[in-house]
């Protein structure tokens, strides 16, 4: 029987205060209240990778927001939809 999911189990949020993110507007990282076309959520998205991939915390960020199962927005370089692969990938593999 396969390991069952694991994250580290320090759900510190000590790191954020090292994220690129917080010199950013948060709007690049999160949809807006209204419909957002798939080329302006693209175009977004690539803006919060961009800087997610320069981030020291990234790391850090990704496996937070996979660990709260955080339903919104880019966190570690990946969106929504990235992150329910990730898990779903994890959750088959165990």
């Amino acid at each position: 029987m396969a390991a069952p999911l694991q994250f580290h189990s320090n759900l510190s949020t000590d790191w954020q205060e090292l994220g690129l993110c917080r010199a950013t507007d948060a709007a690049v990282f999160f949809p807006p209240a209204h419909f957002e076309h798939k080329p302006e959520r693209e175009a977004r998205e690539s803006k919060a990778k961009a800087i997610c991939s320069r981030c020291p915390v990234r790391v850090d960020c990704l496996e937070w927001a996979l660990a709260t199962r955080e339903p919104h927005g880019v966190w570690g370089g990946y969106s929504e939809s990235e992150r329910k692969q990730i898990l779903l990938g994890k959750r088959r593999a165990s």
